[in-house]
């Protein structure tokens, strides 16, 4: 295994010993949670965190401040459209994309590692179960 430049580490196994909780990602991957490390595998190269470096660990809602944005821009580009049918209807796709894509961001779990100046994002399938197990074992 070798090791990455964020302080985890990264191999084709994944190296959990007990499994404590095993989930999708929306985007496609699997999660694993051991005993003493988690696991994250995007369909690329696996993430290894060991658990004793996390430092935080949150749950991330919706963007409502981009969501209420997104969908006034939406209103805003069908109202143009008396004017005109182009301008307002880029107004209208553009939220719309715009709405599509903070929709699809929701309950991204968040968890801050130290060495990482980013804090690494997936998007699991089951956030509220991952989380609860996840702060479980950090409690332990």
């Amino acid at each position: 295994m070798g090791e990455d430049g964020d302080g985890t580490t990264a191999g084709t196994e994944l190296p959990v010993d007990t499994e404590q909780y095993t989930g999708t990602l929306r985007t496609g991957g699997t999660i694993v949670l051991g005993a003493d490390r988690l696991v994250v595998d995007r369909d690329d190269e696996p993430v290894v965190v060991d658990l004793d470096d996390v430092v935080e660990v949150s749950l991330q809602d919706i963007d409502w401040f981009l969501a209420v944005m997104s969908a006034a821009l939406v209103g805003f580009g069908l109202l143009s459209l008396g004017r005109s049918v182009l301008l307002g209807g880029a107004f209208a796709v553009a939220g719309a994309v715009s709405l599509a894509l903070t929709y699809r961001k929701r309950y991204a779990l968040r968890i801050r590692v130290a060495g990482r100046a980013d804090p690494l994002r997936c998007f699991p399938a089951d956030p509220q179960t991952l989380r609860a197990e996840l702060e479980q074992v950090l409690t332990d």
